[in-house]
């Protein structure tokens, strides 16, 4: 459950206290946060120590000794005659004795839960004891409810020094795992919805859980998720209490939200004397006032305490307050949802609002706005038939969002009757449920029978596009998207999501003139932000020009498509965006900022929770550890992906790829030919997967030079037309190689074109690999001093990069040459982990531990770990001179 810090921190005072010097240890925090919970867990690990334990309760805090009696009864002391004399110095020499005792060479690990509702006299004779106890390896651990600091004496804060750990609240991560062992599939933005709601607290979030509808609905549905019955019993109890006044500020706060300006709050609430209001409410404890940049703000202290007050509230009271909302409301958005939080029944008009807006919403690739405003409209619904297709809609809505299995719950939980429609949604589930024979299935029998409605025949039509794109089929991709476009002439909604299949297509087909034509019809102005879905295009944009060699102009597009999808909350766009950037830093010979992005892409494509884009990601990710001779890493990172089941071929193109390049690196050519098999079979544009230089030199290494040569050639026509200079250039390398097997003419001439290629291209690395393979050539034909100055520009590249395996190879092959290599310079990047090298740049760029957090989305603990880490592999004591060792190239950055 994600209490693997606080774990450590009372394992590692438990292990001080194994040198016989008793530690304390205090543990706080509000009640359900998982105080007990993190004191069971550790206790589950002292194996055979000796374990007292005593619990606080608000019965006994007036008997004397209560908790020392728990404590002797524990130890199998049974009733003491000292606990009558009323002196907690009496009892605290019994106490020293009791567990300054030898138990075998045990250590002790003394517990008080609900330290705070300890008797008086209890809390002196243990601190007492705490306090003398000598030559006794002996852990206290008190844990109290808010603050140690207000529950306990002074003495004990002393004692305890900085051991005092407030448990965290729950992430999502640990949400999600909660919710598995209560049967609930959390995705992950509706386990960061519920960490809010319940602020993180696991006995509110399972209270919560176990209140949830079956369906799946509230994932992304608008209103208030359940409060806990006990919780919300509470509020409603102080409620009661409260002034007319102080009530009537915490329902228009309630109704604006956890948090609101005073501003709006004081002119929605119309009250008669509001400073002393404010004061009043705020002494409640239920809200707080906050100062900030931009302006004075009311908060409730726990957003719990929001959703109780706002259910508390009288339906009537409620209904009129969201109305006046709505009409004071800052946006038409906001207005909206405020009408929608005031209509308990039907509403044709509101109805009709909902929807238009929810096309709004998708028409701009606003995902998240359109499935709310589709739930919400299907609550309003008066007709079974609108309630159905809203229904579909919002299944829809989740997958295009990339939230597949938020839409298969919500369709586990709709009883809808068959139909062309419900047969194109259901279809649309089965692809990304990896079942395409299904999907292919359900898409033919819907198209027999679609009808007149040209809508629906579009969305068919566009479904078949995505499906032949996904599998690699890039005539068909085509037809069926064209044919999209054409039911719907002008439709912008149906050619956005028709577009990107019929872009994929053209690629496939050799048509790059055409699919480079069909994009910038969306992205005719390179500096506004494409529209919705249009960040779906400007990756395929770049990937197309990636694969052309406009290395700058295709880093520039995956970063503005990463940046708006992120912002946007479009995490498949931004993972495929960050994925993409990985792989043009690495040919760009920024090899440092590639591994920060690829770290970037793969926290996102986690979240994102889509198989294919995380195996791009990981795939990207590698590269740069491939180059680097970082095997381990990219191993690893193989694994994962070649287990996970693919949906589609185009998945299982990239893992056979991926596997080829592990074998590439190992030098088992043979391995690398079987891996490609499936590949090759799917004939795999290069704007998808680069393989074709793999197989090529695969077949070289294993002397099968007639295949080589037949297979270059074929795939050299291929970059020649549809302009891939990279490959063209890779594919000569190859034919260079046959050249030399063969002992004929033509190795150096294929290698002064290839070289000759890329110098126009910003492809460092690339070119020095080239640069090598020719040198060696040219050595060999005596012609050192030529050789010699390919190998020294070659050398510099890989040094900077710090390319290890083939910095290896190069000053080999100066030592051929009758050169000594001068000791190189250079960051044994072997030592870094990818996380560590990620951490290291952007600490060394001049960001904050939060900011390097933040950037790589991880905690700011994982980030001191990992600098923790680079601190005692590089030698340096702190950021200033880590960042100084940088400037001075002494560390290359």
């Amino acid at each position: 459950m994600g209490r693997e810090l606080e774990m450590a921190a009372l394992g590692e005072v438990f292990a001080d206290a194994a040198d016989g010097t008793p530690q304390v240890v205090l543990i706080e925090g509000e009640a359900g946060i998982g105080k007990t919970t993190l004191v069971e867990r550790f206790l589950e690990r002292c194996g055979e120590d000796r374990i007292l334990r005593a619990s606080g309760e608000e019965t006994e805090r007036g008997v004397s000794f209560a908790i020392v009696d728990q404590l002797m009864r524990s130890a199998g002391a049974g009733t003491v005659d000292v606990l009558g004399a009323g002196d907690h110095l009496t009892v605290g020499l019994e106490l020293i004795e009791l567990l300054g005792a030898s138990d075998g060479g045990r250590r002790t690990v003394v517990v008080i839960d609900d330290a705070h509702l300890a008797d008086e006299a209890s809390v002196r004779a243990l601190l007492f004891c705490a306090r003398r106890l000598s030559e006794s390896a002996t852990l206290f651990v008190l844990v109290v409810r808010g603050s140690a600091a207000v529950a306990l004496p002074e003495g004990w804060l002393k004692l305890a020094d900085e051991s005092v750990l407030r448990p965290r609240p729950l992430l999502a991560d640990d949400a999600r795992s909660l919710a598995e062992e209560t049967g609930v599939a959390l995705t992950a933005g509706a386990a960061e919805r519920l960490v809010e709601h319940t602020g993180g607290n696991p006995l509110h979030l399972r209270a919560v859980l176990r209140e949830l509808p079956a369906t799946g609905s509230w994932l992304h549905d608008d209103r208030s998720l359940p409060v806990p019955r006990r919780y919300a019993q509470l509020v409603d109890v102080q409620l009661r209490r409260f002034p007319d006044d102080v009530v009537a500020l915490l329902h228009t706060l309630a109704v604006l939200g956890v948090r609101a300006q005073l501003h709006a709050v004081l002119e929605l609430a119309e009250l008669a004397d509001p400073l002393p209001t404010i004061d009043r409410a705020v002494d409640t404890g239920l809200v707080a006032v906050a100062e900030r940049e931009d302006g004075t703000w009311l908060v409730f202290t726990h957003p719990l305490t929001r959703a109780a007050v706002h259910e508390a509230m009288p339906h009537a009271r409620r209904e009129q307050l969201h109305r006046a909302a709505a009409e004071l409301a800052p946006s038409a958005e906001a207005a909206l949802h405020h009408r929608v939080e005031a209509t308990a029944g039907a509403d044709d008009a509101l109805l009709a609002e909902l929807e238009a807006a929810a096309r709004a919403y998708s028409a701009r690739g606003a995902w998240a706005g359109a499935i709310r405003a589709l739930l919400a409209a299907r609550r309003v619904a008066t007709d079974p038939s609108d309630r159905e297709r809203l229904t579909l809609d919002a299944i829809e809505t989740l997958m295009y969002s990339g939230d597949g299995g938020a839409a298969r719950r919500l369709a586990d939980h709709s009883e809808l009757p068959d139909s062309v429609r419900r047969d194109t949604v259901w279809a649309y589930l089965a692809m990304f449920a990896g079942d395409l024979d299904v999907a292919e299935q359900r898409l033919d029998r819907a198209w027999a029978a679609r009808g007149e409605d040209p809508r629906l025949a579009a969305t068919i039509a566009q479904r078949r596009a995505f499906l032949a794109s996904s599998r690699l089929r890039g005539e068909e991709a085509i037809e069926w998207a064209e044919r999209a476009i054409a039911m719907l002439p002008g439709d912008p909604g149906t050619a956005m999501l028709a577009t990107p299949s019929l872009a994929n297509g053209l690629a496939f087909a050799g048509r790059i003139d055409e699919a480079h034509a069909t994009l910038d019809r969306w992205l005719m102005d390179r500096d506004a932000p494409a529209p919705g879905s249009g960040y779906v295009l400007l990756t395929l944009k770049a990937r197309l020009l990636e694969a052309q060699g406009e290395i700058r102009s295709a880093e520039d597009l995956f970063a503005r498509a990463s940046d708006v999808g992120l912002k946007e909350g479009l995490l498949v766009v931004a993972g495929m965006a960050l994925a993409g950037h990985t792989r043009v830093q690495f040919l760009a010979g920024a090899w440092d900022d590639a591994v920060v992005s690829a770290q970037r892409a793969v926290a996102v494509a986690t979240e994102s929770e889509d198989r294919w884009v995380l195996a791009q990601a990981q795939w990207a990710a590698s590269l740069v550890a491939t180059a680097r001779g970082d095997l381990e890493s990219v191993q690893r990172l193989a694994a994962v992906v070649v287990a996970e089941r693919a949906e589609f071929e185009r998945h299982t193109a990239l893992q056979a790829l991926f596997a080829a390049q592990v074998a590439a690196a190992q030098e088992r050519p043979a391995d690398v030919l079987e891996h490609l098999r499936p590949v090759v079979a799917l004939q795999a544009d290069f704007t998808v997967l680069p393989w074709q230089h793999l197989h090529a030199h695969a077949l070289v290494d294993l002397e099968r030079l007639d295949e080589a040569s037949a297979f270059i050639d074929e795939a050299a026509a291929l970059a020649t037309a549809r302009r891939y200079p990279l490959l063209a250039a890779r594919l000569l390398h190859a034919r260079a190689r046959v050249a030399i097997a063969r002992h004929g003419d033509g190795a150096t001439e294929a290698f002064e074109a290839a070289r000759e290629l890329l110098e126009s291209l910003e492809m460092p690395y690339e070119r020095a690999i080239v640069a090598l393979a020719h040198a060696q050539l040219l050595r060999r034909e005596g012609r050192r001093r030529v050789a010699s100055e390919l190998l020294l520009e070659a050398r510099k590249t890989f040094t900077a990069l710090s390319a290890q395996p083939a910095l290896r190879r190069c000053e080999q092959e100066l030592t051929a040459c009758g050169l000594r290599p001068a000791v190189r310079s250079t960051r044994d990047y072997a030592r870094l982990t990818p996380q560590e090298t990620a951490v290291t740049r952007l600490v060394v760029a001049g960001m904050t531990n939060r900011e390097v957090a933040k950037e790589l989305m991880l905690s700011a603990k994982t980030v001191e770990f990992h600098l923790r880490n680079v601190y005692l592999k590089l030698g340096v004591r702190s950021r200033t001179e880590l960042r100084g060792r940088a400037r001075g190239n002494d560390i290359q950055l």
